[in-house]
Order: C-alpha cells, then sequence, then structure tokens
C-alpha cells in the first residue's frame, strides 16, 4: 500500500467506527439504515450531473456490477442491523469487519486478481483475523462455538458476506470503468462518479427491502419522527467513508490489503466503547485489540 492510501483508509476507519456508534446508539433497524443512504444519495446525486459525460462510457458490464454492489451492501445493512439489534457492538462488529478480509484474501489469491499476497501481507491478515475473532470473548480459557452461534454473530457474519462482495465487485468496477477508452476522468473523478452511482442504486435496492416488509415500514415511520436528523449525518459519514475507501483502492496493489487494513476501526470502534459507552477494559479485549494493530503494522509495511 502507498503512503496515501494508508493515509485515506486510517481517516476513513475513525469516521467508519463514529458511524457504527451513533448506529448502535439508535438500535437501528434496516428502515434506519434506508434513511441514512436516501439521505446520502441527495448529497451525492449532483455528482452524477457534473460527470454526466462519464454516462456514454458505462458498459453493460459495469451496469451489472452497480446492481451486485446495490444487493451485496443491503444485505450488508440487513445484517449489521440485524446484529445491532441482538447484541452488542463489540461483539457483531469485529466479526463483521473480520470474515471480508478471510474471503477477500482467498478470493483475489484464487482468481489472481492484483499482485499476489507476499507472506508479509498474509501474516498481517493473519493477526487482524485472530484478534477479530477473540476480541468478543472475556476470556480465552472460555472459548466456545456457542458463542459465536448467537443470532448476533450469525447476522454480523451476514454482514461479512456482504462487505466482502461489494469490497470485490467495486473494485472490478473502478477498473473497468476507469479503463474505458475517452472517459476523460481522473481516479479519484471516476471513484466518486461510481460512488455517486452507487449510493443512488443501493438506496433504491434498501428501498424495495423496507417496502415488502410490515416491521420495517413501521421503523422508518419511527424513525422519520425521531430520528432523521441522526440518519442525515450516519448517511453522510458512510457514504463518505466508502468514497475515501473507493479512493484508496486506486492507489493500493491489492485489494485485500484494503480490506484488512481498513480493520483499523475495529480497535477504534473499541476505544470508543470504552471511553464513551463506558465499556469494560477487560484483559482478553486489550490484548485482542493488541494482536489488530499488530497486525495492521505488517500490512501497512507492505
Amino acid at each position: 500500500m502507498t503512503p496515501l492510501a494508508v493515509i485515506l483508509v486510517t481517516i476513513s476507519a475513525f469516521i467508519h467506527a463514529l458511524w457504527n456508534l451513533l448506529g448502535k446508539r439508535q438500535n437501528p433497524s434496516t428502515a434506519f439504515f434506508f434513511l441514512a443512504a436516501a439521505f446520502a444519495s441527495l448529497c451525492f446525486s449532483p455528482l452524477l450531473l457534473v460527470y454526466h459525460q462519464a454516462f456514454a462510457f458505462i458498459s453493460g458490464r459495469v451496469w451489472l456490477w452497480v446492481g451486485l454492489t446495490s444487493i451485496f451492501e443491503a444485505v450488508y445493512f440487513i445484517g449489521l442491523a440485524g446484529a445491532y439489534r441482538h447484541g452488542d457492538m463489540s461483539v457483531a462488529y469485529p466479526l463483521a469487519r473480520a470474515i471480508p478480509v478471510v474471503l477477500v484474501a482467498l478470493i483475489t489469491t484464487i482468481f489472481s486478481l492484483g499482485k499476489p499476497l507476499n507472506l508479509i501481507g498474509i501474516a498481517g491478515i493473519l493477526l487482524v483475523v485472530l484478534g477479530c475473532l477473540l476480541l468478543p470473548l472475556r476470556s480465552f480459557r472460555q472459548v466456545r462455538l456457542q458463542d459465536y452461534l448467537t443470532a448476533c454473530c450469525l447476522l454480523a457474519g451476514l454482514a461479512g458476506l456482504g462487505t466482502s462482495g461489494y469490497t470485490l465487485v467495486d473494485n472490478q468496477a473502478l477498473q473497468d470503468l476507469g479503463s474505458a477508452a475517452g472517459i476523460g476522468l481522473t481516479k479519484i473523478e471516476v471513484a466518486f462518479f461510481y460512488l455517486a452511482l452507487g449510493s443512488v442504486a443501493i438506496t433504491l435496492a434498501l428501498g424495495f427491502f423496507v417496502l415488502a416488509s410490515r416491521v420495517e415500514r413501521e421503523a422508518l415511520k419511527r424513525t422519520w419522527r425521531e430520528g432523521k436528523g441522526t440518519a442525515l449525518l450516519t448517511g453522510i459519514l458512510i457514504i463518505g467513508t466508502y468514497g475515501l475507501v473507493l479512493t484508496a483502492m486506486e492507489y493500493a496493489s491489492n485489494v485485500s490489503y484494503i480490506a484488512a487494513f481498513r480493520q483499523l476501526s475495529i480497535p477504534i470502534g473499541a476505544i470508543f466503547g470504552m471511553v464513551i459507552q463506558k465499556e469494560s477494559a477487560y484483559p482478553s479485549k486489550v490484548a485482542s485489540i493488541a494482536i489488530i494493530f499488530a497486525g495492521l503494522v505488517l500490512i501497512g509495511l507492505v
């Protein structure tokens, strides 16, 4: 990863942990994230007018990627909202963030997408995964399978699958769109044009899910009455965070390093929880955070 990619992903990690803290405090439904996505779409859709000339260069393949990323993003938010309803952020968040590291690294290696992983990168990714999996445990002496087979953990796993999907799809979409002959946009402009396009697609995908569920329709009414301000702020933070990540992808040799280094948000989120939410700072949690940091240092050296 280049220094610029590291800086961009570090900033995004702080913002990511912040909007998750806001979301957990709201005990969000999928409707909450739909409203957040709708606000974000309104804020960023003017970019579609600014870069309107790029529409002429969107191939059928890129439109396919846009459709797929909207589905994966919807799966992510549905899983995340459910996990936060059923359990603690300190359990749901690490699991949702660890799964993409494994899956993205495996898929990019198997299909030779980008520069092959070297030993330092692999070691860093493994440490990040280990730390993420240990973080929910209050004691390393009591590791039980049933601790992970809860509604919270399973839904967090679903969120992780969604993250893995849209990370891979978005990386490929940016490559295809950026390499289109005559598009006339810089790498950053391509990233933000795609971001605006994706935000509209994600809003539509979440909207279909919310409208199809009576429970979510009721949650949408409640969120509009009581939490639309928080949803607005959350939406801006969500789309801003991923905008930084999309830009960082243009300066990294392998997308799996981006997926792994984004896990810096886990120790940041844990600190937010311990300082702001007054959560317990028990030894196993602190040790897990240290393991994650060690992995991130190795990834940053690649």
